[in-house]
């Protein structure tokens, strides 16, 4: 099976890299501390939510001075994701 493909499977398996997901669709990028405080989640699991997300390729970062923010690399991950909220909810 391919690699990428289960990479990215992996990364999806995390309800709060889903949302992590949707919130930068909804806001273009995001710093860790935004993230931290958006989601009440601990720093460093969102930086481990963050670092699997990078590592399949659905999250890039830039960095500005001392902070990180992060982005989407491909917006189809979006489209995934929608198309598997409709299928859950029984709508195909």
């Amino acid at each position: 099976m391919n690699e990428e493909i289960i990479r990215i499977t992996r990364a999806l398996n995390h309800p709060i890299r889903i949302q992590i997901l949707y919130y930068l669709n909804d806001h273009q990028e995001s710093s860790v501390n935004n993230l931290v405080d958006q989601f009440d989640v601990s720093q460093p699991a969102i930086s481990r939510h963050l670092h699997i997300l990078e590592e399949a390729r659905l999250v890039k970062s830039r960095r500005v001075k001392q902070a990180r923010y992060y982005y989407l690399f491909d917006n189809h991950i979006i489209k995934i994701l929608d198309v598997l909220r409709e299928h859950a909810k029984g709508e195909f």
